[in-house]
């Protein structure tokens, strides 16, 4: 009994330990596995999944190995050759030639190596290296922008379903109300208080509140299938968490600072800049291909043991070539790259043109989010008051059901604009950062 009572004080500490662990293993895991993700989670599980995002990776690889094909022209090149020939087979037997002299087991082994490197042609190759790197950077400045324009977009998704689930609760407390309206006019047109038709207008309002629900679900459903699409989410049940209605935030922007901030950090303008380079120095590369080039090439044949008629030969030198005439192949790609420079150069103006409108749009949008907010405010307030009063009077009879009805369904209207007044305020300052090119 003693030996056993050491043995459980042994393991005390390790079981106690293990316990913790777990404890806080389930805590920092219950997110992931009870699917719940917040608008960060869905942005970082998107960065990681998306296949939208994985497609435009690869196109800087393709880009990338471009360049590394580009590069292989400022390295040597060094290759081995062997070659094994029997004579008979090879060549068949030796016409006027008879006897042992035929030598029908002659056999011929033979190596070589041969070393080629352009030493200098007026940077023609380095310019070319030069002009993919570029396009290799600019490609990388593509990817950038697509991630903030896929980050606004699960932004706006993300909202839009906060916006529709607030909806949906407020519809369905709606319904409630009208079927404990229902209720109780049933109640009175038993006993002959009420007439049959303040029946019939709560029950086709009802019904009506209804329909609405079921399409507001129909909607949810496809802003969830949207924004699963754009995480590339492939799991199940996809819970979001929700962000609480709380005071908003008034911020003041100065527009020519958004501006200055656009122009310095939006990555697709980079990524023009860097492609007007890359073209710039593909076109100094095909200039540089009308001088001379100047190659150092080598070689080394070794002959096989035994083979007396075979003589070890080696060779090294300098050659110098001179391109005299091409049929003008060289002025076409020339005159390409030139008119491909320009159009770049044209597009970078209208991108500036478009990143001003972008963010002058943007701010608009957010200033107008704030007036709808606060109008929205009021009109919940007011209506909330005005059914609280409307229902009292038809209680006392001082008014008709459709007063009612009425304010049952301003107010459900007035929730409903401030809920997508509100979301659309998170939504407009994603908007001024994706403008500013600040979206992460």
């Amino acid at each position: 009994m003693k030996s056993r009572y050491c043995i459980s004080r042994k393991h005390q500490k390790f079981i106690a330990r293990l316990f913790v662990f777990l404890l806080v293993a389930g805590f920092w895991t219950s997110p992931v596995h009870s699917g719940e993700f917040d608008l960060a989670a869905v942005k970082s599980y998107a960065r990681e999944h998306s296949p939208f995002l994985k497609a435009k990776k690869e196109e800087i690889g393709i880009q990338k190995g471009e360049r590394g094909i580009v590069r292989s022209t400022l390295l040597p090149n060094l290759s081995v050759h062997g070659s094994y020939t029997h004579y008979k087979l090879e060549h068949g037997t030796i016409e006027g030639v008879f006897g042992p002299k035929q030598k029908p087991d002659y056999e011929r082994l033979a190596g070589d190596v041969s070393f080629n490197y352009v030493a200098f042609a007026f940077g023609r190759d380095y310019f070319n290296y030069k002009g993919a790197s570029y396009i290799v950077h600019s490609k990388e400045r593509e990817y950038e922008r697509s991630w903030q324009e896929l980050s606004f977009n699960l932004s706006r998704v993300f909202y839009s379903l906060l916006t529709v689930d607030k909806t949906i609760r407020a519809t369905k407390k709606t319904i409630e109300s009208l079927r404990a309206l229902k209720s109780e006019i049933d109640q009175k047109v038993r006993v002959g208080r009420l007439a049959e038709v303040d029946l019939l207008k709560v029950d086709v309002s009802l019904s009506k509140t209804i329909d609405d629900l079921s399409k507001l679900q129909t909607l949810r459903e496809d802003l969830m299938g949207e924004l699963k699409r754009l995480m590339g989410y492939k799991g199940g049940n996809l819970e979001l968490r929700d962000v609480p209605i709380k005071k908003v935030k008034r911020r003041n922007f100065d527009p020519e600072h958004l501006l200055s901030t656009a122009y310095s950090s939006r990555a697709d303008l980079k990524g023009i800049v860097q492609s007007i380079k890359g073209v710039g120095y593909r076109i100094k590369s095909i200039k540089a291909s009308y001088l001379p080039e100047i190659d150092l090439k080598g070689s080394y044949t070794q002959q096989a043991p035994g083979d007396g008629g075979f003589v070890s030969d080696g060779n090294a030198g300098v050659y110098v070539s001179m391109p005299i005439f091409d049929g003008l192949y060289r002025k076409g790609k020339t005159d390409k790259l030139s008119s491909e420079r320009s159009r770049l150069e044209y597009l970078l103006a209208d991108k500036k043109l478009q990143i001003e409108k972008e963010v002058r749009t943007a701010l608009e949008n957010y200033r107008e989010t704030l007036v709808r907010i606060d109008a929205t405010k009021r009109s919940v307030e007011h209506a909330r008051e005005v059914l609280r009063i409307e229902k009292l009077k038809y209680r006392l009879g001082r008014t008709t059901i459709n007063f009612v009805l009425e304010a049952e369904g301003a107010l459900l209207s007035a929730r409903s604009l401030y809920y997508k007044a509100y979301y659309d305020n998170y939504i407009a300052e994603e908007n001024i950062r994706l403008a500013t090119g600040e979206l992460k």
